[in-house]
């Protein structure tokens, strides 16, 4: 169902670009924020339990996301999206007495989506490939010992919003990030260029 729906929208998509002349092109940036869920406290605990002692964990709830985007106007409710997302890094820090663990994960990637529009409202579906890059950093008795990790895959998206003028305010959900059971739910503000 998946490569159905992106072969769906690459078409849609190329098919409005053979005809650029006939519709609007339009450049865009957003901004905003996604909540994130690390599961330190479930993971701080399974330390805990292992090791015998307390542990302290401090991590982050959320993480910036910015995106830069095209689109071109298919028919005057239907629109070619293309985009490329980044995030911030999301980190938990686990430490006992002088040892410590730290886990961070940024995403990024690129998604193709139809976007069809209901006067000032819209609502888009579509598909991303993407990259949710991890690193851990274990201290123990004053040593570092480094380990990084990378997956990649495909996910849907589908999301919807309001424009006013050439200012959008959206939510979308890109889901399984990186191909794995994660999903980034992305809030912002943007703004497009004619």
């Amino acid at each position: 169902m998946k490569k159905f729906l992106f072969s769906l929208i690459i078409l849609l998509f190329a098919s409005s670009v053979s005809n650029a002349e006939q519709g609007q092109f339009n450049l865009g940036l957003e901004a905003g924020f996604s909540p994130v869920e690390l599961e330190a406290e479930e993971t701080a605990q399974k330390i805990a339990n292992a090791s015998g002692s307390t542990v302290i964990t401090e991590y982050d709830y959320g993480v910036l996301v910015g995106r830069i985007f095209a689109e071109y106007g298919i028919t005057s409710e239907l629109t070619g999206e293309i985009g490329y997302f980044n995030t911030t890094a999301a980190e938990a820090t686990y430490s006992i007495s002088s040892d410590s663990a730290t886990e961070s994960y940024e995403a990024s990637g690129f998604d193709i989506s139809a976007r069809l529009d209901f006067g000032d409202f819209f609502a888009k579906a579509g598909m991303h490939s993407s990259t949710l890059d991890g690193a851990m950093d274990v201290t123990i008795g004053g040593t570092t010992y480094s380990a990084t990790g990378e997956a990649q895959g495909t996910g849907t998206l589908i999301g919807g919003g309001m424009e006013v003028g050439n200012t959008l305010i959206s939510i979308t959900r890109y889901n399984d990030i990186g191909g794995i059971d994660t999903d980034l739910t992305f809030f912002s503000i943007g703004f497009k260029v004619q």
